[in-house]
């Protein structure tokens, strides 16, 4: 089979937004690949970080619509030639936009695979730490059993059809939980649940967020992402832009002029995934507003007809509370010249090291305070280091 390919150095190509938003309306994307995130993300995180973003589209030459499009970025790390799936640590895995062809058709994603690494430019390693098998029964392109390497990283979803949820809520005793604590936090005259769609509501939000989170990633010597000025831009641009219209659910719990817990999630296609969420540490944790605001968002994912529920990546406690199914994240590290052999030595090396310290926590927190304690006497920021912080912080979760 011959597919044709493009290259693309933009989001705002007008020629890729087309095929983009072709794709994306009859393919399958997380939301993590909707032409809104992506131009949101080009313009603010991308602007401030390393390397140069580039796209591959991968086109059906009989009518050349798109049947796969992979967001890259390259660039170069202590001399090697890197290329990165883009996401600079916004995304919580990475799948790419594809046809829905490839569920059906096995050969199909073999040919789309040879025709990206075809595509790709000169580079020593190809490094893609997030990657899922499948999304939504769409099997992804890129994986490949046998380049694959375990990460321990992973996600859960939750079936929000009328039976499996009714199932959910019969055997898990969180949900009956948080009705009675969320009865008790509504008997305070000034408790409100808020679903932002104005500005002022929005920067309300995600002010509180961040300076919740701040102080609780502090703690425990690990960066927030949501410290950085791009970071926090990109996720407030989606709100202002999407809010409104149900693109984005940003939800807060106040008593008072006091926000006591905070979610955001993505809402695209089918599928509703939790991002972003912080609560408070004062006389309300007690009442377990971060699991209150989990439930919150599982009920208005089903409200407004979406099938699944995606907590997001991570593997927090509170996420076992609701069942729902696990699925797992694998890296792949591709070398293409003896350099980037040597690269992936290093990359491994690295992530053994991560194994280790994760199975000793109290070192880890340790170490992590140390390190900020020593960047602060440097004078530089220890609040923006990415996403993936998230994942290493045990109190990061909803309690």
């Amino acid at each position: 089979m011959q597919l044709t390919t493009s290259s693309f150095d933009s989001a705002h190509d007008e020629t890729l937004s087309a095929l983009w938003s072709d794709l994306e309306e009859r393919g399958c994307s997380t939301a993590f690949q909707s032409l809104a995130f992506i131009q949101s993300l080009e313009d603010t995180v991308a602007r401030e970080r390393d390397g140069e973003p580039f796209y591959i589209a991968i086109l059906d030459p009989a009518d050349g619509r798109a049947l796969m499009i992979v967001p890259l970025t390259a660039r170069k790390t202590v001399g090697f030639r890197r290329i990165d799936f883009l996401d600079h640590g916004m995304a919580d895995h990475e799948f790419p936009l594809v046809s829905n062809d490839v569920a059906n058709n096995p050969a199909l994603a073999e040919h789309l695979r040879q025709a990206f690494y075809a595509a790709l430019p000169p580079h020593d390693v190809l490094i893609m730490p997030k990657l899922i098998r499948e999304f939504c029964g769409v099997p992804n392109p890129l994986w490949s059993d046998r380049r694959m390497i375990e990460t321990r990283d992973g996600s859960s979803r939750i079936d929000l059809d009328a039976d499996s949820l009714a199932r959910d809520r019969s055997d898990r005793s969180v949900y009956a939980k948080m009705a009675k604590q969320r009865a008790k936090l509504e008997k305070l005259p000034d408790f409100e649940i808020v679903e932002a769609k104005t500005p002022r509501e929005i920067d309300s939000i995600l002010n509180a967020m961040a300076s919740q989170r701040l102080k609780r990633f502090s703690n425990y010597g690990a960066n927030d992402p949501l410290q950085d000025a791009a970071v926090f831009s990109h996720c407030r641009r989606l709100a202002i832009n999407g809010c409104a219209s149900g693109k984005i659910l940003l939800h807060g719990l106040r008593v008072g002029d006091e926000w006591i817990a905070t979610s955001y999630c993505l809402c695209h296609k089918n599928v509703v995934t939790g991002t972003l969420c912080s609560i408070s540490e004062g006389r309300y944790k007690k009442h377990s507003p971060g699991l209150i605001a989990s439930v919150l968002e599982i009920e208005w994912a089903q409200r407004n007809g979406f099938a699944l529920y995606d907590f997001g990546a991570g593997t927090y406690n509170y996420k076992d509370r609701f069942g729902g199914s696990h699925r797992p994240m694998k890296a792949m590290v591709n070398a293409a010249t003896h350099l980037g052999a040597l690269y992936r030595i290093a990359w491994k090396a690295r992530l053994a090291l991560r194994f280790w310290l994760t199975d000793r926590p109290a070192l880890h927190t340790w170490l992590r305070l140390r390190k900020s304690a020593l960047l602060r006497m440097l004078g530089r920021d220890t609040g923006s280091q990415g996403m993936r912080a998230d994942r290493a912080v045990p109190a990061a979760g909803r309690s």
